[in-house]
């Protein structure tokens, strides 16, 4: 926890003035025709004027957005004055859905959905998106958002999905990044199949659930090329090397210094065919990397490349010869607006969390990525997700097999 609030530190300071901005309209135009649309307003937050048929920004602006969907049409990638495809943010603002399941932006296909960097002149950007489904990007770096550096992102209660890059499917960062209550699936890249973070940037990451991203090399859930920590993750079902190629290893490819606590790691897929490598499907560690545990994690096969560094209290790490079952519910929303994949009752991630008090060193997060109360037991269990169907987990019926 000191690490995660360390990392924070630059989203301290509350806006001083903000204005809202309510998107009416799920078109995506720019037109003087009294309503406003997402694009219209990102632009008005950038500039702190009135433009379509939008009212002005001021200061640390929300955008307020209604359920519904909203696409990408003004087609043209490369622009970056927020004129046609992607949402280019300038400005220190929040991008506020009504929840994943009901708010979605969906791009086109031919350029990333966001992309977030600092202003010219050069102005701090600490810009949040919240509530929301992003969807069907695609760029070289960031397929659905990219971070560029000196900016700082949070990522809160959103689904990320089905985009692709060449690093970072789902979010390509340079800057700081933090991502919380949210899930990545169906993201595809060459390396990261949902994050690359690199830089001088860093990330923090707590209740997030990675299922089914891929990657044709490494870090088919995550690849650190920066200081990142972990804090109840769960990833399982993301392919590494989906190309076939025998290059390309594990769900998390650490290559800077990763801590990681609480989590799950398992019943991931390294499709290598084992002539230049081994099977490596949970964890990675390359040169200059470091994944060090601050305790409670679970990996399923901690394969021949990854040194799980500073093995703590109540990790469980299994082998290539034995390895660890998470026996982790569908990945499905199991309450609250995004998709989790809870431990089943006979789970050995439930009850295997630490006991640590919330705001100590090594402590589960307060909640989970639902909402739902930790610990819902005797203590907190490890992952993304609570077990909190108290009559299986107090044993009065047989748990599931």
């Amino acid at each position: 926890m000191r690490h995660y609030m360390a990392g924070l530190a630059w989203l301290a300071a509350g806006p001083a003035v903000a204005a809202t901005i309510a998107v009416t309209t799920t078109a995506d135009q720019i037109a003087a025709n009294g309503v406003c649309s997402l694009r219209e307003a990102v632009t008005a937050a950038n500039t702190d004027t009135a433009f379509g048929g939008c009212a002005a920004g001021n200061g640390d602006d929300v955008i307020a957005l209604a359920a519904g969907e909203y696409r990408i049409d003004l087609a043209g990638a490369g622009e970056d004055a927020n004129a046609s495809g992607d949402f280019d943010i300038r400005s220190t603002l929040t991008v506020r859905g009504a929840g994943a399941d009901v708010t979605r932006i969906r791009g086109d296909r031919e350029d990333r959905v966001f992309d977030v960097r600092a202003g010219i002149p050069a102005v701090p950007v600490s810009a949040r998106l919240e509530g929301l489904t992003i969807r069907n990007g695609d760029a070289d770096i960031g397929g659905a958002v990219f971070v560029g550096p000196g900016v700082g992102l949070v990522v809160e209660r959103c689904s990320i999905v089905n985009s692709a890059a060449g690093q970072g499917g789902g979010i390509g960062s340079l800057g700081m990044l933090a991502v919380m209550e949210s899930a990545f699936h169906a993201n595809a890249a060459t390396n990261g199949g949902a994050i690359w973070s690199g830089g001088s940037g860093s990330s923090v990451l707590r209740n997030v659930t990675f299922d089914a991203n891929t990657s044709t090399t490494s870090g088919s859930a995550a690849s650190f090329e920066a200081t990142a920590v972990l804090n109840n993750v769960t990833m399982t079902q993301n392919i590494a090397d989906s190309d076939i190629d025998d290059i390309g290893d594990g769900a998390i490819a650490a290559n800077a210094t990763v801590t990681l606590s609480n989590s799950i790691v398992a019943r991931n897929i390294d499709l290598s065919l084992g002539g230049s490598s081994q099977i490596n499907p949970d964890c990675v560690v390359g040169a200059g990397g470091t994944l060090a545990s601050e305790g409670h994690n679970l990996v399923g096969n901690i394969g021949s490349v990854c040194a799980f560094g500073n093995a703590g209290a109540g990790d469980q790490v299994g082998t290539p010869v034995l390895s660890i079952n998470p026996r982790l519910q569908p990945f499905a929303v199991y309450g609250g607006t995004v998709e989790t994949a809870p431990p089943l009752p006979n789970s050995p991630a439930v009850e295997a969390g630490s006991a640590a008090s919330v705001g100590l060193p090594g402590a589960c997060e307060a909640t989970d990525a639902r909402g739902v109360a930790r610990p819902q037991g005797t203590r907190c269990d490890v992952g993304a997700a609570e077990l909190d169907d108290l009559v299986f987990r107090d044993g009065f019926e047989l748990p599931l097999p």
